[in-house]
């Protein structure tokens, strides 16, 4: 029976995602500017393609966002923006591609049967805590990517209900490690930005959130006894450990970013993980990876357009078209605080990526002396840690729902949006009671 037309669209931009993945791999590991723009044609193929298989509503939205970018382009005359948008929307479609490619390696793992009894054996409060905490600590180094090494640990005939409360405590945890983690883009924006701030005093500021947002999670939704969830973590943290060690070295060596490190290092992991599948035949292994890709394929390019927005409008920043307006140092403090986690997640529910908004803010938060360098990073995480949980504009919303099987709506919306709504005002309190004891630059 020959496949509907729904179907030849998923896989044409199945393949295309292969074909973005290939040419930055091979931009990687040459250097080849062909190979960087062989990925550009593949993104304007991809977003053809997947746009014709977007549902009405995606296909409006991710319209209006192109025709945004299109315009400013056009107008202002930034096409080196546009393209540099492109670049990185095809550094994340090689980056979904890989996690995808780790998610079916690790699926087809021998351990996989015992992992899966292991937590079966849980309670529901406890398979919280253990979900809760193993996102965490993975996706703070691989950002959404720890998302599709937890996905293998959910049997394929899970009922709904089970995936989605699984779905929505991976999420909390990821989202919470957007707080302190060194490997997101988020931590390097900041503190770009706020130069007055080490590296480490942002980290241990944000460490004191996520851990306030954890304890949070743990009191709605985990167990009251029990062993520890950590006792069960053991293999995570040293899989946590070496993974961000060899980020860290490849970001010293070759001086590749987070992303790229993963993109680069992740398939001969994936290939040593099913090395027993590989040497039967990798032909079986490579169908289900892109029988995978077909399930992201169209719902990436929502992202994709969304960092080319943000790319242009960036550039707005930079030559000065954009401006915040100034006098906002006669606030109060708890209003400062507050404004980039409405700002941000407000305007991410619209489209525009945080590290757009975060863009803007952190100039404007810098220059009001009573605010520290600390607090003002913190209060930016803050709203991109909301925009991670809540906006399906960014990854992790729309990654989340794929790979765990289950719709943006009901991820974002009931527990997750309950949890958001608890944290956010006791992070800004924390921050805000944090600013008076942190010392001021002179």
């Amino acid at each position: 029976m020959a496949p509907g037309p729904a179907a030849v669209v998923k896989r044409a931009a199945a393949a295309a995602l292969v074909a973005m993945w290939i040419c930055q791999e091979a931009a990687l590991l040459t250097g080849w500017e062909g190979a960087a723009f062989a990925g550009v044609a593949a993104f304007s193929l991809y977003f053809l393609v997947a746009l014709t298989g977007a549902r009405s509503s995606q296909r409006g939205v991710i319209a209006a966002v192109s025709c945004a970018a299109i315009g400013i382009t056009l107008h202002y005359h930034v096409s080196h923006a546009f393209l540099s948008g492109i670049e990185s929307a095809v550094l994340f479609a090689a980056f979904l591609a890989t996690m995808q490619m780790l998610r079916v390696a690790l699926e087809a793992s021998p351990l996989v049967g015992a992992m899966r009894t292991q937590f079966a054996g849980l309670s529901t409060a406890q398979q919280h805590d253990s979900t809760l905490l193993r996102a965490h600590l993975l996706s703070s180094v691989l950002g959404a990517g720890g998302l599709a090494v937890m996905a293998p640990l959910l049997a394929p005939d899970e009922p709904r209900e089970v995936r989605r409360a699984f779905a929505q405590s991976a999420l909390q945890g990821m989202s919470l490690s957007v707080l302190w983690s060194p490997f997101f883009v988020a931590m390097a924006v900041c503190t770009r930005f706020v130069r007055d701030v080490g590296l480490g005093a942002a980290i241990l500021e944000g460490v004191g959130m996520a851990l306030l947002g954890l304890g949070l999670s743990h009191f709605l939704h985990g167990a009251r006894s029990g062993p520890s969830p950590l006792s069960t973590l053991r293999r995570t943290l040293a899989e946590v450990a070496v993974l961000a060690a060899a980020i860290i070295l490849a970001n010293r060596i070759w001086g590749l970013s987070s992303l790229e490190a993963v993109v680069l290092g992740i398939p001969p992991v994936a290939l040593w993980t099913a090395r027993r599948q590989v040497a039967d035949g990798p032909s079986k292994l490579a169908r289900l990876w892109f029988v995978s890709l077909e399930s992201i394929a169209v719902e990436a390019l929502v992202v994709g357009a969304a960092l080319v927005l943000g790319e242009v409008f960036n550039e707005l920043l930079v030559r000065g078209i954009v401006s915040i307006p100034h006098g906002a140092d006669a606030w109060p403090i708890l209003a400062l605080i507050s404004l980039p986690p409405l700002l941000m997640l407000g305007s991410s529910l619209l489209g525009l990526h945080p590290i757009v908004s975060a863009s803007c803010l952190l100039p404007l938060l810098t220059s009001i002396a009573k605010l520290h360098g600390s607090v003002v990073i913190g209060s930016v995480l803050l709203g991109w840690m909301l925009c991670v949980a809540l906006s399906s504009f960014v990854v992790p919303v729309m990654y989340a729902a794929t790979v765990f099987g289950v719709s943006q709506r009901e991820l974002v919306l009931g527990r997750n949006l309950r949890f958001c709504a608890f944290f956010a005002p006791l992070a800004v309190l924390y921050l805000w009671a944090l600013n008076p004891l942190l010392p001021m630059a002179s």
